[in-house]
């Protein structure tokens, strides 16, 4: 389920928007939710951090978009914000705010579905997937972004997580078909990270908290483009 708001005090783009949505959507209905505001302080006496994707108006006539995206972000850092207006000039403040993307009034279906189908893309990427460790007849469930990074020595995989580390046999190659789709990347042929938990790269060590892993010097290109995308910035 996709959990989308929209906020815009025009009844009419409102009800334009939702419609939008509806058409995005029209193969599988049950697939979304929509919540209408028509005013920022109005979302943001009732926001929850519950919604995956935010259309957010910026120019509204008792509160500001950009500034409402700003109380937004000091509480959820994870939900996806496109912002709507009628004037282009806004979109460079969007990057403040990690703004995903710009949609210019008066809005074309076209354009609004390429945009909130790569909004759509990046909340499932960002989703958690259970992995089942098997280790001498026990077993651990983990939700991938429990998981900090994986090694393998020999034929052993080790799972570092807070809470621990897990180990089970097998091999890297399934591991990273398996966990790609959750913004994992490999950073040499024995390891994989997890993109939330990458607080730096220095040369050629990435920087988890207090873990270091090396990175090989044929993935660093790979990987710094990866992380640029994953934070909102730009190749």
């Amino acid at each position: 389920m996709i959990r989308i708001a929209i906020v815009d005090d025009d009844r009419e783009d409102l009800a334009m928007l939702r419609d939008y949505i509806r058409r995005c959507f029209q193969d599988d209905p049950g697939a979304f939710t929509v919540t209408a505001f028509t005013d920022g302080e109005e979302l943001l006496a009732q926001y929850d951090s519950s919604f995956d994707i935010l259309l957010l108006d910026v120019e509204m006539r008792r509160s500001n978009g950009i500034e409402v995206a700003r109380a937004i972000r000091e509480r959820d850092g994870e939900t996806v914000l496109l912002f709507i207006s009628r004037v282009a000039q806004y979109a460079v403040q969007g990057y403040s705010v990690d703004a995903m993307d710009y949609i210019l009034k008066p809005v074309e279906f076209g354009s609004f579905e390429a945009k909130l189908r790569k909004a759509i893309n990046r909340v499932e990427a960002h989703r958690a997937r259970t992995i089942q460790l098997a280790m001498d007849g026990d077993y651990r469930w983990l939700q991938s972004d429990e998981i900090r990074y994986v090694e393998v020595y020999g034929h052993l995989l080790v799972y570092h997580t807070a809470e621990g580390d897990y180990r089970v046999p097998g091999s890297i190659g399934p591991v990273v078909r398996q966990l790609t789709p959750y913004h994992f990347v490999q950073c040499t042929r024995f390891s994989l990270v997890n993109l939330k938990y990458v607080t730096g790269l220095e040369g050629d060590t990435l920087l988890l908290g207090r873990d270091r892993l090396p990175v090989s010097r044929r993935r660093r290109r790979e990987l710094v483009d990866a992380l640029l995308l994953y934070n909102g910035g730009s190749v």
